[in-house]
């Protein structure tokens, strides 16, 4: 018998006997009841579903509707497993609308959940245990990598809107050691996927309640060419979106760098660290623009003096969300040949409507088309690409040990003999895995599909036209100063959100 088939050992059979005749046979109604109720709220508790009035304000344009559904929902999530997405929905929702002060405030409870649930993990040595149970959308939200780097950046800004560099250098260079700690993390996490998958083939796997689970070999089920095929067709859809950044690394962090150290640096370190950001930025998302940034730089680098500017900054649509997809699993039961169950995976959901591109015209004439910055797309994507491999490893573990432990059920009450005792078992087992059998679809949805930028000469009248699809907005800036103009776009017809502020 090979060990890395699913069954149970002779004192498992007896002890499963015990507990199914007693509680299947003489609680059956309730428990079907019971299972009934739990796939009713857990398919009504979902974020996807509890933020689905919001998403529709937001992407709507109805600002004022979205603004007083995330505050409420914000509230409401205090100590919840969700509260950290709705933190950050709300940071960037009242940010967007202008109103700074209360983004900084959720946007640091945010700040205060990542860095908790970072500290409990370096406390947990050994790991977390992995939740064979249930389903990953039931434990707390503990941020990806992409939502703390943004977190960071979106709070730079909010302090350049208040007039206030010092915090804002602050929050750039959390954002700066985020990118780097996030590729030791990922690293760090390979590591234990390995292990626990180790451990599961060995049957040395301990799941949430603190007991060994079966045996189960993960790579086996990878290399399985029905579940593999339909793995990797999601993956190359994943792979039409990447470009070539950086594991971990947001230009549009790394630009607002470059901004800040050019214009408000201090020093010689300052404009060393500008010309560093514009070079890396320009290797990723090269341009005309980025390119009259770094040279800018390098010649400040020499002693020149920063030019007086006008910047645009372009956030446009609507990130990844994500959908689950069924693919079916190989469980290896008794025999050789594979029997499969199906588990939910995440797939991400991309929104391809939206306006690609802003350009800016002065009164003279003289037009400033948009150029590509950062796409929110390729950064998801990488991230999702990069943790496809954990999140195999988790779906495999926790699906297939739903699925013996209810045909392990199914078989002990077979032998009893007693209808109502196999009825209720089949409906508990299936409910069950129906109501937990959902993928972790998670993820902050008013985070912008793209970041362009314009670079151009401060107009000397101050006067500006702004051309965003079929609208456009006038704009005054202050000439001899540097102006920052922040616009908002989140679908191709309602009228973009406007900021500025001045960088000297």
């Amino acid at each position: 018998m090979m060990d890395n088939k699913m069954i149970l050992k002779a004192g498992e059979r007896e002890f499963l006997h015990g507990f199914v005749t007693h509680h299947f046979v003489n609680h059956s109604l309730s428990l079907i009841a019971f299972v009934f109720l739990i796939g009713i709220f857990s398919g009504c508790t979902t974020y996807k579903g509890q933020s689905k009035a919001m998403a529709n304000a937001w992407q709507a344009g109805n600002y004022a509707a979205a603004v007083a559904s995330v505050n409420l929902k914000a509230e409401k999530s205090t100590g919840s497993k969700d509260e950290l997405l709705w933190r950050l929905e709300q940071g960037a929702v009242l940010s967007a609308v202008g109103n700074i002060e209360g983004s900084l405030r959720a946007f640091d409870r945010a700040e205060e959940l990542v860095n908790r649930y970072e500290d409990e993990a370096k406390l947990q040595l050994g790991g977390e245990a992995l939740a064979l149970l249930t389903t990953q959308a039931n434990l707390p939200y503990k941020g990806k990598a992409y939502d703390k780097i943004m977190m960071n950046s979106y709070k730079a800004l909010n302090y350049l809107l208040l007039s206030d560099p010092d915090n804002a250098r602050v929050e750039l260079n959390r954002a700066f050691q985020r990118q780097k700690d996030a590729v030791v993390a990922n690293q760090k996490k390979i590591e234990k996927s390995l292990e626990t998958a180790e451990q599961s083939k060995q049957g040395n796997l301990q799941g949430d309640d603190g007991k060994s689970a079966q045996s189960y070999d993960v790579n086996r089920a990878q290399g399985d060419v029905r579940f593999s095929s339909a793995a990797n067709a999601e993956l190359a859809m994943v792979d039409q979106r990447l470009l070539s950044y950086a594991d971990y690394v947001n230009p549009f962090s790394v630009f607002l760098e470059g901004l800040f150290f050019s214009h408000l640096g201090l020093d010689g370190s300052d404009i060393e660290h500008a010309r560093q950001s514009f070079e890396r930025v320009k290797g990723m998302s090269p341009g005309k623009y980025i390119s009259a940034d770094h040279a800018m730089a390098e010649a400040m680098a020499n002693g020149a003096q920063a030019e007086t500017l006008t910047y645009i900054i372009f956030a446009t649509g609507k990130a990844p969300t994500r959908d689950q997809i069924r693919i079916d699993i190989p469980l290896f039961l008794l025999t050789e040949e594979a029997t499969y169950v199906g588990a939910s995976f995440p797939r991400l959901r991309y929104h391809d409507q939206y306006v690609p591109q802003i350009t800016a015209v002065f009164s003279g004439g003289e037009s400033y088309p948009s150029e590509l910055l950062c796409s929110m797309d390729a950064i998801i994507s990488r991230d999702f690409k990069n943790a496809w491999p954990m999140v195999v490893t988790k779906t495999l573990l926790t699906s297939a040990t739903k699925a013996i432990a209810g045909r392990a059920a199914e078989e002990v009450v077979q032998r009893s003999g007693n209808q109502w005792a196999i009825l209720a078992t089949r409906v508990a087992s299936t409910a069950f895995q129906a109501s937990s059998n959902i993928a972790d679809l998670r993820t902050w949805i008013t985070l912008p599909k793209e970041f362009s930028y314009i670079r151009m000469p401060t107009p000397k009248d101050g006067l500006l036209t702004l051309r965003v699809g079929a609208n456009e907005q006038t704009a005054s800036v202050t000439p001899g100063k540097t102006n920052i103009i922040m616009v908002r776009s989140v679908n191709d017809i309602s009228l973009p959100i406007l900021e500025q502020f001045t960088l000297n």
